[in-house]
């Protein structure tokens, strides 16, 4: 039915675009572990963490994600996978994550992510 092909699509209206490569140049952000390319952040900032407000600013794309990342998994349906709950990506959009970050967060960076949380988002 109509409303059910509507339903079925809605999770990708607001998905994350999937990094243009996988070679090399993708980051993941330090918050929620998005994984894109250095040119797609620059462009078009985190779809999770735009209070990190990296579009058009190269030296915060650089502070606030990371090429040093394992493993990678990708969701369509966040709130609806078992796999992304477990992962505690459950609010988070569409999209590739990294599994595990493996750069120290910097400190400032840190603090703004603790400031976000105490805030309430």
């Amino acid at each position: 039915s109509r409303i059910m092909a509507d339903t079925a699509t809605k999770p990708l209206d607001t998905a994350a675009q999937p990094p243009r490569e996988f070679q090399k140049h993708t980051r993941a952000c330090f918050r929620c572990k998005l994984v894109k390319t250095y040119e797609q952040f620059f462009e078009e900032g985190c779809d999770n963490c735009a209070f990190f407000q990296m579009i058009d600013d190269r030296d915060r794309v650089a502070e606030c994600t990371t090429p040093s990342y394992s493993g990678i998994v990708s969701t369509i349906d966040p709130a609806g996978s078992w796999t992304a709950k477990w992962l505690r990506l459950g609010k988070m959009v569409p999209g590739c994550y990294a599994l595990e970050i493996n750069d120290d967060v910097p400190e400032g960076i840190q603090q703004e992510i603790e400031d976000r949380m105490e805030g309430g988002r």
